[in-house]
């Protein structure tokens, strides 16, 4: 290093605490007891006289090497441990060009995952805590920013210091999440917003791992950023996670198969678990579990006795001592009638109309192609074309938009048909199209049983089904598309039942003609459970639940609402106006962060109840694993000199060193134990050579 460099360093040398330099005259001790403490050596005068000055002088010069050497090693101890106590460092660039305000960002995690407590009470009071001692590191001018989960409208302004202590008192536990990226993003906001001032971000946070984020943190080089971890004892956790149902019709007093997830975060096994399910209040189902470590676990519940109406249902069981995540609601609606509506051309298929009429479920019309009320088609399970010799332009873009939008259309195509305008309308779909009328005799020889469409029709599936034979048939193109499933083939492979996924809606297209001079189809023991297939599996099943903070919009039934009118939803302590957007796809609510607490939340139209929603807190509070500190460093991009140790020093004291620059106390403290690990050895090791007694008869 040079000499210029030296003296920098020098310049830039300063101290904590130099109020315990005045400590260093304590080195005059041991030379005071150096000088009152040497021994004086007495002089014994022999025949040999020479012999005995060369042993005194050789024993006299070792002892004042090791007195002198020891001083020096006491001294040198005292020096350094006083110098220790000072806390020397070496201050940092930043400090030559230092601004005479500071603008501090905190964030506070007040998610479920700091309800965890440790020695010292929950997460989330000793976050408070640690922001209370973090303000004392800073000057009466500087101004803060106290950020949570909840990202309110008043965290984005700037407080002093006894304003942001009571706003802290306001702070509790919330079921929103946020990701890294935007909390920081969040910081950077109204920091960047502030000039000519030192900007400075703290995360006090448990740092739960978020699964859903790889990257590192971005943020503006002119932004000092810092981490409080706070740790907490290990605990384990089970969470529900997810429920669904097998079936996506709900029938008054049918029989209901739901499946749900349950996950145990912890790594020893779960014995006997007890969970139940409760509809509108009343419990439906008990059960227990048992689960893996570190696994997932699906069970099956099964009820019946449903009346019609919206149900309001929650499953739960029993951990301890998280157990935000022991309950999870949802919401599903039991349907009276199932609107089925057929479009014909000159006169009805009377077979379609007798297998819907045989279940009163189905609460089943039939409409001319004339006098079809296109405003009312979004209202219908299932749209069935029946025998329409061509689709008209209007009827084929209204029926597009139709299933778009989630409905569900069934064609049947007559001996009759224009294939040509069958052609351009299922081009149109997505989905193959008749090519020709072949006349020659075909018999069904597959059967997709594997799919869903033909689940629960068969008890047990026999060997060689009887299956639909037909004198003609219309061949079908032969699209390769990844939304096609082959319901019934024929020989040769030939497509006569298919179903088609576009957007949110299904349809189901047949290649087999329903007259009887063309196919037994219509006649078959297989129609009538294919038709009722066609309007259950179409059925639009809208999401269960909802997750507070990450679905903001929430997909409803085509509304039409005039430009006054407003939709509410509402339970018991709140009232809010989601915003309506209509869009290509279908109508969505959309709520922004305005629900806050889990619960059920009841949608109208006026005084008309169209629908009752749940809200969940999120599931990503559930796994108990965190960031390490090396991990920490990566993805916050900040060196470990940034991250404070909540278990260790005070953090005023942390920020201070941090803020400072190069703390050297640690060095010094060393180097005054290595002196007095010196001192011990030069007593000890170092002695004068021993003068063997003379024998006076020689």
């Amino acid at each position: 290093m040079s000499l210029y460099q030296n003296y920098l360093s020098l310049i830039l040398m300063g101290f904590l605490y130099p109020e315990f330099l005045f400590a260093w005259l304590l080195m005059a001790v041991p030379v005071i007891i150096h000088l009152f403490n040497f021994r004086k050596f007495k002089k014994v005068y022999f025949t040999n006289v020479q012999f005995l000055k060369d042993i005194e002088i050789q024993t006299l010069s070792t002892q004042k090497l090791k007195e002198r050497l020891i001083l020096a090693a006491r001294m040198l101890a005292i020096f350094f441990l006083v110098l220790a106590f000072a806390q020397p460092f070496i201050k940092s660039n930043e400090q030559e060009t230092s601004f005479q305000k500071s603008i501090i960002s905190i964030y506070l995690d007040n998610s479920y995952s700091m309800e965890a407590v440790n020695k010292n009470g929950s997460l989330l009071d000793e976050g408070k805590r640690k922001i209370k001692e973090l303000v004392e590191a800073y000057q009466l001018n500087d101004r803060f920013q106290l950020l949570t989960n909840d990202f309110d409208g008043k965290q984005q302004r700037l407080l002093n210091k006894d304003e942001l202590l009571e706003e802290l008192n306001n702070i509790k536990v919330s079921p929103i999440t946020r990701n890294y990226q935007m909390v920081v993003n969040r910081q950077q906001e109204i920091l960047m917003n502030e000039k000519q001032v030192k900007r400075v971000a703290y995360l006090i946070s448990d740092f739960q791992k978020q699964v859903d984020w790889k990257a590192q943190i971005n943020i503006d080089s002119t932004i000092k950023l810092n981490a409080i971890p706070l740790l907490a004892n290990e605990l384990p956790n089970i969470s529900i996670d997810s429920v669904y149902f097998l079936s996506p019709i709900h029938q008054p007093e049918g029989k209901e198969k739901l499946v749900f997830t349950v996950s145990n975060h912890s790594n020893e096994k779960v014995e006997n678990i007890p969970y139940k399910l409760t509809i509108n209040g009343v419990q439906k189902s008990l059960g227990s579990l048992s689960i893996k470590p570190n696994a997932s676990s699906l069970d099956t519940l099964e009820f019946s006795g449903l009346q019609a109406g919206w149900q309001s249902a929650e499953i739960s069981l029993k951990d301890f001592p998280i157990t935000f995540d022991d309950q999870l609601k949802f919401t599903f609606e039991v349907k009276q009638k199932l609107p089925v509506l057929a479009v014909y051309q000159n006169s009805p298929v009377k077979n379609i109309a007798y297998a819907y009429q045989t279940d009163v479920f189905f609460d089943f019309q039939q409409v001319n192609e004339s006098q079809i009320n296109y405003s009312a088609l979004a209202k219908q399970q299932l749209i069935v074309l029946g025998n329409l010799k061509m689709v008209s332009s209007g009827l084929a873009q209204q029926l597009k938009q139709y299933v778009v939008n989630g409905g569900n259309l069934s064609v049947f195509i007559p001996l009759d048909a224009d294939l040509q305008s069958y052609q351009q309308f299922l081009q149109g779909l997505g989905t193959d199209y008749p090519v020709e009328l072949k006349k020659q005799q075909l018999k069904a020889d597959q059967l997709n049983n594997n799919h869903s469409f033909f689940k629960d029709i068969f008890d047990q599936l026999p060997k060689n089904p009887d299956l639909p034979a037909a004198s003609s048939f219309f061949t079908a193109s032969s699209l390769v598309r990844t939304t096609k499933q082959v319901l019934i083939a024929g020989q040769g492979n030939e497509n006569l039942l298919s179903v088609y996924q576009l957007q949110k809606g299904k349809i189901f297209l047949n290649f087999l003609p329903l007259e009887t001079e063309a196919s037994n189809f219509s006649r078959h023991a297989l129609f009538l459970p294919i038709l009722f297939k066609m309007a259950f599996l179409g059925a639009h099943s809208p999401s269960l639940f909802q997750v507070i903070g990450q679905n903001t919009e929430v997909a409803v039934n085509t509304l039409e609402l005039a430009e006054t009118e407003t939709l509410k939803l509402k339970n018991k302590e709140v009232e809010i106006i989601p915003e309506l957007r209509k869009k290509v796809t279908g109508t969505s609510l959309y709520f922004a962060d305005q629900i806050k607490k889990p619960g059920f939340y009841e949608l109208f139209h006026q005084n008309n109840l169209l629908a009752v929603l749940a809200f969940n807190e999120n599931r990503k509070e559930s796994l108990m694993q965190f960031y390490k500190p090396n991990e920490l460093e990566n993805m916050l991009g900040i060196s470990s000199q940034n991250i404070l140790k909540s278990t260790e020093a005070p953090i005023q004291q942390q920020i201070k060193e941090v803020n400072l620059g190069l703390s050297l106390w640690k060095l010094c403290l060393i180097l005054s134990i290595i002196f007095l690990i010196v001192e011990i050895l030069l007593i000890r090791f170092l002695k004068g050579k021993n003068i063997k007694p003379l024998n006076i008869n020689s």
